[in-house]
């Protein structure tokens, strides 16, 4: 980077610094979901938790065995401004712009999921850390002869992301992607024997993981939770016409959470699926058009049904196993209002990530108010590129990021601001850079650096 990258960055950093500062985002927060995160128990038995021990290990370092965790937030915001240098660094390096790459900057150093979840006691940020060291390792694959510390970075990176949040389990198709994308825009041989050497590379701790765990608790899996987290959407897709076309064994166990979801609903305990404009109660209108609905009562299946469902010498393995089973039988006995659940969820989180991304919408209001401006008076309809690579390396970076973070918490969940926040920390970017050169057309006269 230049002295300019490097004056500009610091600027923005000192400034995203002050407003977690100001917020109290230093200070620890639990959730509700800390416990579960924090719990250490000895080996084997740690492979049977429902969560990873490995967050719980780092927040007891931190506080050096207490529960404190005064430490954790530092930790995670340091970490974090230290991975988006390191990507602005490897985007410079491949050949962006400057205007292009400080952009992808401003939008992580002012995203949602930093300064709202900076100093949460949970894991949401540090995976996020994680995968973005992971994609600029990644992005430094992608030179011609790269140097050999990548490739163990993106090791580590990628599987610490996945470790801590399993969502992030596609970045193992998601990384190769990118490294073929980058590689075709700036028009380079793909070579393809990298890309699955980079795909061996991150799979690899997924692969250890699930070995040793399939050896030793009989499940093939980084963690045994994803059964339990479906259970939750398949609850509510379950109607009577789905149940009549389950298999024999889980028709009983389906009968008994509709049966549950239904008499919640009536005693108002939770949401019921809203009237449309026909007066009728429809599943395929709430989750088209207010899947909001659906979200907010998603976590009220798993913890207010589900969960009670789980007897008392059942492991948490079984158990997930188990609600997987269910979980698959649903949605292959209404494979309908599993596709009207996935366009629901996606159009939620496509709308959250532009409208209440905080850098994305404030770029999009200043394209608004200066793009008249600037064609009324400077008699431009837009602007000239800084480089050639720019909008398509920030585009397929949204893209591949939203896979390898996102698309599994429509597939197998509810996408929750939090999911939302993640899934959409590099939408804001190509906005910002539009913005950029419309309010400052000279940054379109700088150049790239020399790849």
């Amino acid at each position: 980077m230049s002295r300019t990258d490097i004056r500009v960055l610091a600027g923005l950093t000192a400034l995203s610094i002050v407003i977690l500062a100001l917020v109290g985002h230093f200070a620890p927060q639990p959730t509700a979901d800390t416990p579960l995160y924090v719990r250490i128990v000895g080996f084997p038995a740690m492979l049977a938790e429902p969560r990873s021990p490995l967050y719980g290990w780092l927040a007891a370092a931190l506080s050096l065995g207490g529960t404190s965790y005064v430490a954790v937030p530092a930790f995670q915001i340091a970490t974090y401004l230290a991975a988006v240098w390191f990507l602005v660094a490897q985007l410079r390096r491949y050949g962006l712009s400057a205007v292009a790459a400080l952009s992808v900057g401003a939008a992580l150093l002012f995203a949602n999921a930093l300064l709202v979840d900076a100093h949460w006691v949970h894991p949401e940020l540090l995976s996020i850390t994680c995968a973005l060291v992971a994609v600029a390792a990644t992005i430094a694959l992608a030179h011609a002869e790269p140097r050999r510390w990548a490739w163990l970075v993106a090791c580590a990176a990628t599987g610490c992301a996945y470790i801590l949040r399993p969502s992030f389990l596609p970045l193992v198709v998601a990384l190769p992607a990118l490294y073929i994308m980058l590689r075709a825009i700036r028009g380079d041989a793909l070579r393809l024997s990298r890309a699955a050497a980079i795909f061996t590379v991150v799979v690899a701790p997924f692969l250890g993981i699930a070995t040793v765990r399939a050896a030793t608790v009989g499940d093939f899996n980084i963690v045994s939770f994803g059964g339990f987290a479906m259970s939750g959407l398949a609850t509510l897709i379950l109607s009577d016409d789905t149940i009549a076309r389950l298999p024999d064994d889980v028709k009983p166990f389906a009968a008994q959470a509709l049966a549950a979801r239904r008499a919640g609903e009536n005693a108002g305990q939770f949401i019921g699926i809203p009237r449309n404009a026909a007066n009728e109660r429809s599943f395929y209108s709430a989750a088209l058009g207010y899947f909001d609905v659906l979200a907010r009562t998603h976590d009220d299946m798993l913890f207010d049904i589900i969960i009670n469902t789980k007897g008392p010498d059942e492991s948490w393995v079984d158990f997930n196993r188990r609600m997987m089973r269910y979980a698959f039988a649903v949605v292959r006995a209404s494979p309908e209002r599993y596709a009207a659940w996935v366009v629901g969820g996606s159009a939620r989180v496509v709308g959250r990530a532009l409208v209440i991304n905080l850098p994305c919408a404030l770029a999009i209001v200043a394209i608004a108010l200066v793009w008249p401006w600037h064609l009324l008076v400077r008699r431009r309809i837009g602007v000239a590129p800084v480089a050639r690579v720019d909008v398509p390396v920030m585009a397929v970076l949204a893209i591949l990021w939203f896979i390898g973070g996102g698309v599994l918490t429509i597939l197998m969940s509810a996408p929750s601001i939090r999911y939302v926040e993640t899934a959409s920390v590099l939408v804001a970017p190509v906005f910002i850079y539009w913005a950029a050169l419309l309010a400052c057309p000279r940054l379109s006269a700088s150049k790239p650096p020399a790849s």
